[in-house]
């Protein structure tokens, strides 16, 4: 079934909102304080540009900016990232979720990401591959102190 994007409301922005925050494990999650403001600042995004005569492909491009402000890329999605894209020979795909949220429970890991500023907003191109070593180091160290080769 085709949606008629012109009768898109708040309902579509939360329930949106909602998935990329459990997605992404991002904390917001659990704040239904957050998650309804943002959905209205979303919702008033659209209408206002859909008012101002602009498409609705446009309108919701631009929504969508102000829904996902500073949520874009998680902690999680990092680590996760790691994992899958160097580790997979050390570690079964099954084992992926759990070790992230696993290793996202060590201060060490969240010394690396305080240092790179890993705040939810893009990250920046000069900082993201040494970051991405940084804790590939780190997280190798990790599994050999656990005796996983």
């Amino acid at each position: 079934m085709k949606q008629n994007k012109e009768q898109m409301g708040p309902d579509y922005f939360r329930l949106y909102l909602i998935c990329h925050l459990r997605d992404h494990w991002l904390p917001q999650y659990t704040d239904k304080r957050f998650i309804e403001e943002r959905t209205e600042a979303a919702y008033d995004k659209f209408t206002e540009m859909r008012k101002e005569g602009h498409d609705v492909p446009v309108a919701q491009e631009m929504a969508m900016r102000v829904l996902l402000e500073g949520l874009y890329v998680s902690r999680y999605d990092i680590v996760y990232n790691v994992v899958e894209e160097n580790l997979w020979t050390r570690l079964p795909d099954y084992l992926w979720h759990k070790c992230t949220l696993h290793f996202l429970t060590l201060p060490e890991i969240h010394a690396v990401l305080d240092r790179y500023q890993v705040n939810g907003d893009f990250l920046s191109r000069e900082t993201h591959r040494p970051m991405l070593l940084e804790l590939l180091g780190l997280i190798s160290e990790i599994l050999d102190g656990y005796g996983l080769q």
